[in-house]
């Protein structure tokens, strides 16, 4: 009799998710928004192997959706030893997460493909839609001004609605 899951998906701490993301080279880094941050982690047979993070989007409206009605896919990253595992873990969370974002009801998933390092494959091949390409530029928020980014391809996923 097994006492734990072969593999499991799962909400993790965002500490952890932020140091895994550092540890296996997201470009990006950790996730530290200063606003709704979510969390999940991969496990086969109890090591963490990949980790997707959720955040409210930074911009009031993306991909035609006001912010509070899309989550975003915030990072994406596998242990390089896993990189398999990459698609699961967004398989898993494009399924878990809308269901369990604790801040609004969410109608789309969105996510930002930097246009430089990926074309969106990913996305593509789990059905999501390109709605939009964005020039790189500078960002204004108070929490980031000044920085400067490359362009990206926006991408989104239709939640399908829960019929009663």
């Amino acid at each position: 009799m097994r006492l734990f899951p072969l593999v499991s998906f799962d909400l993790i701490e965002n500490g952890l998710a932020d140091d895994r993301l550092v540890a296996w080279g997201h470009w990006l880094g950790g996730c530290n928004r200063p606003f709704g941050v979510q969390s999940f982690g991969l496990f086969l047979i109890k090591e963490l192997i990949s980790v997707a993070v959720t955040a409210s989007t930074v911009n009031k409206h993306c991909a035609g959706y006001d912010r509070q009605e899309v989550i975003e896919l915030a990072r994406l990253c596998s242990d390089p030893a896993h990189a398999w595992a990459t698609r699961v873990c967004l398989r898993l969370w494009r399924e878990v997460a809308p269901k369990v974002w604790p801040h609004w009801s969410v109608v789309a998933l969105v996510s930002y493909a930097n246009a430089l390092r990926h074309k969106g494959d990913i996305y593509r091949f789990d059905g999501w839609k390109k709605v939009a390409e964005v020039k790189g530029g500078v960002a204004g928020g108070d929490w980031n001004r000044g920085k400067t980014y490359d362009p990206k391809s926006v991408w989104v996923f239709a939640c399908p609605s829960e019929s009663p």
